[in-house]
């Protein structure tokens, strides 16, 4: 089937003080190996491809790590400096937040079999789509990166922009991310 995923875990973590997100301990796991093992229980043997840091990776497994850019140039820079690694026979790739400690296998199962043409987006309970947590026929997701130009400071939601996403719904609490001393407690609790 050919499945690839890119998580994104480059972002400067401000209202965290600086600390890295994606290596934050949750329920005895990184955030980043909990999101990590999510893509690995939805599609066994999926290349990962990290933009940003690995660290808190605790098994690397078939990762790649890439750095945008330039450094800290956002999402949709980490993103189209991730797609080069993306084998190019991919079918399908995931794009996570790596600060989204509660994706489950179940979630990024039903991502998958939902981008057959279009990108599939997990849709909140307020109706939202997250672009951060959706899976993107591979020939769309590289026609849209190529289409949109030089990608520092643009916004993720540009890959969106006529893109008729279909919307999964996500289970309550799947899309929470740790952005806030907070939100880092919540998840601990919740873990």
């Amino acid at each position: 089937m050919g499945i690839a995923a890119i998580i994104l875990a480059g972002g400067r973590s401000a209202r965290l003080g600086g600390v890295h997100k994606p290596a934050l301990e949750v329920g005895g796991a990184s955030i980043l190996d909990r999101v990590a093992g999510a893509v690995r229980g939805a599609a066994p043997g999926a290349a990962i491809v990290i933009a940003g840091s690995a660290e808190g990776l605790r098994d690397p497994g078939s990762t790649t790590v890439v750095r945008e850019d330039p450094p800290f140039g956002g999402p949709f820079a980490g993103v189209a400096a991730a797609l080069p690694a993306v084998d190019p026979d991919a079918r399908t790739v995931l794009l996570l937040g790596g600060d989204m400690p509660r994706l489950t296998p179940a979630l990024l199962t039903a991502l998958l079999a939902a981008a057959d043409e279009r990108p599939a987006l997990a849709r909140d309970a307020a109706g939202r789509l997250q672009p951060l947590c959706s899976a993107w026929p591979a020939t769309v997701l590289r026609a849209r990166i190529r289409a949109a130009g030089p990608p520092e400071n643009l916004p993720l939601r540009a890959l969106l922009e006529g893109a008729d996403p279909v919307a999964v719904d996500a289970p309550a609490g799947a899309l929470e991310d740790v952005d806030t001393p907070g939100d880092l407690a919540r998840a601990r609790r919740d873990a």
